[in-house]
């Protein structure tokens, strides 16, 4: 699952429904199949359940709730999303895409501040790469990096200087 247009649809929902703690299934159904006409019914309950499955949403008292702070999510005018690109998985995009996503979708800092702190981590420490400042930046916002450390510890072992000849 895309976990940035999954986010981005919970802020739909979210926006829509105002002061409400938990959303039903049918809160999900009527803003984003009637509404916003983005995604049909039945998408709307495989999606809820992959959220669950995910982490995005947390299944609470009959309803669901948000594993993130919906306010920081900014959902274009002319947002749109279909079926595949929303199941698709995330790991096809550049590592870099995923960290900026990421970044924003925890609302603690934009794309754009995120890349201005990657910077200044990166100025002083001419040897790191920008995903490594990035991850930086998620690390001092508290954001969790977990899922991408994998990634670049594969990519630092594989580093020409690692090679043995």
């Amino acid at each position: 699952m895309n976990k940035d247009f999954a986010r981005k649809l919970v802020a739909i929902v979210s926006n829509s429904r105002k002061g409400t703690a938990a959303y039903t299934q049918q809160d999900f159904i009527t803003s984003l199949s009637f509404k916003k006409n983005l995604i049909d019914p039945e998408t709307v309950k495989e999606f809820l359940e992959a959220a669950v499955k995910e982490g995005i949403l947390v299944r609470k008292d009959g309803g669901f709730v948000p594993n993130f702070s919906t306010s920081g999510i900014i959902v274009p005018l002319d947002f749109s999303v279909t079926r595949e690109q929303l199941f698709q998985d995330s790991g096809d995009r550049p590592l870099v895409d995923r960290l900026l996503e990421a970044i924003s979708a925890s609302g603690k800092l934009t794309k754009k501040e995120a890349i201005a702190r990657a910077r200044e981590v990166l100025q002083p420490l001419k040897y790191i790469s920008f995903e490594t400042a990035l991850l930086s930046v998620m690390s001092d916002e508290g954001i969790d990096i977990k899922e991408y450390l994998s990634e670049t510890g594969a990519r630092w072992s594989s580093h020409p200087s690692d090679k043995k000849t």
